[in-house]
């Protein structure tokens, strides 16, 4: 994927400028509505000014980079879906099938997932500077659940890399079980499918659950110290948004962890095409 990257840097350059610009603007949001209420209520219609300008900007880029992404990753997934094909000729029809549709995973990746990382990964460091300023106990309390978290999804790592490898394999079998005929061969091929998704499932729904106590022990504690330590309205609402921005954050960032080791695994099987990962 890093050569993808690289043979592409002028049309993921540009997208990936507005993702950062859009980013920017969500991180704002909290910050400036907290200022907004204590705007309002010292009779003043300052803050509401700078929140409707956020919200306008904010959401002009955020069009314009979904006009721009379209276009550009369409032009990318046709470009290397040619040069797969023709990479993988000596290969059979279910092994070229599958990994036709294993690169259009990788080019969604970049397309719809690369930009919801980047938007969690900017906002978890802006938040984590702005909870800082606001609250050091509250900033202890999320790095602390982030360290619970990175150590969680980094024990699963390898037994997530092979439930993909299995799973993968499964797909490249696909075309020949349903071309041979045999109910029994489809059968089994099917069944041996499902059995890899469950197992990653199961696995993700395990993982989601122990993350979710740590961050909902997170949040208790930020609206007990918010509330004690905060005299401003709109700086203790400010805070607890932050801190549920950061909960959000730290819920999705394992998706894309196990996103990412899905499709290393894949872009190992396109080597021709990605330049081996």
């Amino acid at each position: 994927m890093h050569a993808l990257l690289k043979r592409f840097a002028g049309r993921f350059a540009l997208t990936l400028s507005l993702v950062v610009l859009e980013a920017a603007g969500w991180i704002l949001f909290p910050l400036v509505i907290g200022r907004a209420i204590d705007s309002v209520l010292a009779n003043s219609a300052r803050g509401l000014y700078e929140l409707a300008i956020l919200g306008v900007v904010t959401m002009g880029i955020a069009v314009v980079r979904r006009l721009v992404d379209s276009r550009a990753y369409a032009g990318i997934y046709a470009t290397l879906g040619e040069e797969m094909v023709e990479a993988a000729e000596g290969t059979g029809t279910s092994t070229r099938t599958a990994r036709l549709g294993m690169l259009r995973e990788i080019v969604e990746f970049f397309e719809n997932s690369l930009p919801e990382l980047i938007n969690s990964v900017l906002g978890l460091g802006g938040t984590m500077v702005i909870v800082a300023a606001l609250n050091f106990r509250v900033f202890l309390g999320c790095l602390a659940a982030a360290a619970a978290t990175v150590v969680l999804y980094a024990l699963t790592g390898r037994l997530t890399t092979r439930y993909n490898q299995g799973l993968n394999d499964e797909h490249e079998r696909q075309v020949d079980a349903v071309a041979s005929g045999d109910p029994r061969r489809l059968g089994g091929h099917l069944r041996a499918m499902m059995r890899w998704n469950i197992r990653l499932s199961d696995l993700e729904a395990a993982n989601f659950g122990i993350n979710w106590v740590f961050m909902i022990a997170l949040l208790v504690f930020a609206v007990s110290a918010a509330v004690q330590e905060t005299a401003e309205y709109g700086a203790i609402f400010a805070l607890v948004m932050y801190v549920f921005q950061f909960m959000e954050s730290m819920m999705m960032l394992p998706f894309f962890y196990q996103e990412w080791l899905r499709l290393r695994e894949i872009s190992g099987r396109l080597g021709e095409v990605t330049g081996g990962g």
